[in-house]
């Protein structure tokens, strides 16, 4: 049977399902798989709970708009008793759309298969999370380091299909790598590449356990991308500040594409390969294929205000790129002529009227 394809016109003018596109949290939680990642101790659990109560009331979660529906909880580290206590320090009593359950089931042993009957019997969740992911996973042994990505994108995705398949949101509490990285974030999620391949929305709590303070930001593929301060109070995470995409992306401009603006704007105009590029400017803290990547994106917001073009042409051996400085036209606007006196234009207009009665 040969494939069902889709011309591209067609799915151009097709009109958009707004189910496919809904927010269960604005700019936050989408329909789809989200992973939300954390070091040991730096506050998920309080923050999926207080996230679930929000949600299954319609009360709004960190300054964002919720739809209001129903949620399932999977506490999975925890007791029924706990998940009480906690509630009773968050101080909100639940209502009857949040639903909880502590059994332990992974996804070789039937968890989704007993979602699906869940969900069947009660269609008003929308909302799913688990905590943790690892709870519901295989235990891993026997895996080598080599089929660990297919292993992690397998799990993954069957959560990641389920919650396509049924038009919910699955929010999935997950772990930190010990060792952070500076460059990629999303480097530093515990275990392969997949594990952030696969979701819809990746979110990422930091937290000092010495301090009450975090930050929660978001990588998303169909939402922006922002980052919050928050703060634990008592037992709840209050925001403190949002910085949006725009000032994020400002934030992370690095410092050498400054300095090599002020460079091509002494030298006028500079072609070469981006290798050379540094070299020539004396720039030895970052890599030639980084700074194609820096260039092309943060070139409208440092390059171009500058007075700077770009055109790139590819050899048989190496892309070359050529940095143009065109700085701004001097003003040429004509000089104003002095304005004529009263007296000037009296005698000029006799002047005008004495050859005309010349002529006649």
């Amino acid at each position: 049977m040969a494939f069902k394809l889709i011309s591209a016109e067609e799915l151009f003018y097709q009109p958009l399902d707004p189910a496919k596109a809904e927010m269960i949290i604005e700019d936050m939680i989408p329909q789809g798989l989200t992973l939300i990642a954390g070091a040991p101790k730096s506050g998920k659990s309080w923050m999926m709970l207080d996230m679930c109560l929000a949600v299954s009331s319609g009360r709004s979660f960190l300054g964002r708009k919720t739809l209001h529906c129903e949620v399932a909880y999977f506490p999975l580290e925890d007791q029924e008793e706990r998940v009480k206590s906690r509630m009773l320090d968050l101080g909100e009593a639940p209502t009857p759309n949040l639903h909880i359950c502590t059994e332990r089931k992974d996804l070789e042993h039937g968890f989704l298969k007993e979602l699906r009957e869940t969900l069947q019997e009660h269609p008003g969740i929308r909302m799913v999370v688990i905590d943790t992911l690892q709870k519901i996973r295989d235990d891993g042994s026997g895996t080598s380091t080599a089929n660990q990505y297919s292993k992690d994108d397998a799990e993954v995705s069957k959560l990641k299909s389920f919650a396509d398949n049924h038009g919910i949101a699955i929010v999935c509490v997950h772990h930190l790598r010990k060792m952070p990285d500076k460059r990629d974030p999303v480097n530093e999620i515990l275990g392969s590449a997949a594990m952030s391949s696969v979701p819809d929305q990746i979110l990422l709590l930091k937290k000092d356990r010495r301090q009450t303070h975090g930050e929660l930001s978001a990588i998303g593929r169909d939402s922006p991308q922002w980052r919050m301060i928050l703060e634990l109070e008592n037992v709840r995470w209050k925001l403190i500040k949002e910085e949006t995409e725009q000032e994020i992306a400002q934030e992370e401009i690095p410092e050498v594409l400054y300095r090599i603006t002020d460079f091509i704007r002494e030298r006028g105009e500079w072609t070469g390969t981006a290798s050379q590029l540094l070299e020539a400017a004396g720039e030895k803290e970052m890599q030639p294929n980084m700074l194609s990547a820096k260039i092309s994106k943060f070139y409208y917001t440092v390059f171009y205000p500058a007075g700077i073009t770009m055109t790139q042409k590819r050899t048989a051996s190496e892309r070359l790129m050529t940095l143009t400085y065109q700085p701004e036209p001097e003003n040429n606007a004509p000089v104003e002529e002095p304005q004529e006196t009263w007296d000037e234009s009296v005698t000029k207009a006799k002047q005008i009227l004495a050859k005309g009665g010349e002529r006649t």
